[in-house]
């Protein structure tokens, strides 16, 4: 629906909720959340990490049997949501949107004959707005720059990202927990940076005589600029007015606020991401069995929600009786070689089966859809057959007596 727009009261302030959340940048919440938390290394590679991960792996229907369903719709999440943006970078700015803005904020334009989803178009956070006036009824109001008209949805029509939420109706960015973490690493950095640009030189300059406010001032002045930027580490030069004595530095606290890995280790856990992923507490295990559990233990955090909303948006209520959602990450966390012929061996998958739960492409043949036995490796539906080759019922071969005499008797 399109409205003229038209001026909210106070209470419907979205630039302030916006301050107030920390999505644009105000003087009393500082940069830990929004684009400018990425000037944060540790926050850049966390969420570079968990966008790419979200982006790479293709959704997937599965049917009660746990088949995958091919549906037409899941090509707008898994190709091209719209003429102008792919699938992969689609999900990518979702996440990044939602991890740092709170929220991330996409409208389902659906076919007018068929009702289904047609495109998928993505709105900054900044120019969305939730009426949750009535919780029961809420409203998504999307106001594009330079646009004159809002358009209203209601929530069936949007795909809201939120991995955080305490309503149920707004999410909320892991990053403003961080916000003591965050300052203490740069404070450490601006600490660090003074120490070398100071040239290495901490001292006192001693006067002889009295100097008034003025004098002082001007000494130090002159003194600083001697010993800054450019001039760092040339020689101090001074006449028999003047004593300079240099000051001892504790060199541990450098090496404690270098070394510190506190701000990193909780950057890791507020986002759910292992430490070792930014380069701390690196695991004795293989580069596989590292990125399994990546998989299998901290992304379900940012999975399930993402796939309780596809499911609740993109699918009608029948297919969601019936049907699920699933992130393919067969190529990563599949079967290994050995499982796959043992559950293959052991009558547990098809050996067709088995080669897609290991991430590997199906054969075309009819035979590779069938049960196989441990007989040989016949298949399971001719195991009898086989067994009854050879006289193995009443002690006699098909078509043959089981007297040996009999056949002698008979020839004279």
């Amino acid at each position: 629906m399109l409205f003229q727009m038209e001026k909210r009261d106070a209470s419907a302030d979205w630039a302030m909720d916006l301050i107030n959340n920390g999505v644009l940048p105000g003087y009393s919440n500082g940069s830990y959340v929004g684009v400018s938390a990425l000037r944060n290394s540790d926050v850049l590679t966390a969420v570079s990490y968990i966008a790419s991960y979200v982006a790479r792996f293709p959704i997937i229907e599965r049917d009660e049997k746990d088949r995958i369903i091919d549906d037409k719709t899941l090509y707008l999440v898994n190709k091209e949501p719209n003429s102008m943006l792919d699938a992969y970078h689609w999900r990518f700015i979702m996440t990044v949107s939602a991890i740092l803005s709170n929220d991330g904020f996409s409208r389902i334009v659906r076919d007018p004959l068929s009702d289904k989803p047609a495109l998928i178009q993505y709105y900054p956070t900044s120019q969305v707005y939730i009426d949750d006036s009535d919780t029961n009824n809420l409203k998504y109001e999307f106001t594009p720059l330079n646009g004159n008209k809002t358009i209203v949805e209601e929530a069936a029509n949007v795909i809201h990202f939120k991995f955080f939420t305490y309503d149920g109706i707004h999410g909320r960015s892991p990053l403003l927990s961080l916000r003591d973490e965050i300052n203490l690493q740069e404070s450490g950095i601006q600490t660090l940076t003074k120490f070398f640009k100071s040239g290495l030189k901490g001292g006192i300059l001693h006067a002889k005589g009295k100097l008034n406010k003025e004098s002082r001032r001007q000494v130090r002045k002159d003194f600083e600029y001697a010993q800054a930027d450019a001039n760092a580490g040339s020689p101090i030069i001074t006449d028999d007015t003047f004593d300079y004595q240099t000051l001892d530095v504790d060199t541990n606290i450098l090496q404690l606020i270098n070394s510190n890995n506190y701000s990193t280790a909780q950057i890791a856990k507020a986002l759910h991401i292992p430490s070792y992923k930014l380069g701390i507490n690196s695991p004795n295990q293989s580069v596989k069995q590292l990125n399994e559990d990546f998989i299998n233990s901290d992304l379900p955090y940012y999975f399930n929600p993402i796939l309780a909303e596809f499911e609740s948006k993109l699918l009608t209520a029948r297919k969601r009786a019936k049907a699920s959602l699933n992130f393919d990450t067969r190529k990563e966390t599949g079967l290994s070689i050995t499982d796959a012929v043992n559950a293959v061996k052991g009558t547990l998958l098809t050996p067709n089966r088995a080669l897609a739960e290991s991430g590997r492409a199906t054969v075309d043949d009819p035979n590779m859809d069938r049960m196989q036995s441990d007989l040989n490796s016949v298949f399971l539906d001719k195991k009898e057959e086989y067994q009854l080759k050879g006289g193995e019922a009443n002690g006699k071969e098909p078509g043959k007596s089981a007297d040996p005499n009999e056949s002698g008797a008979e020839a004279e």
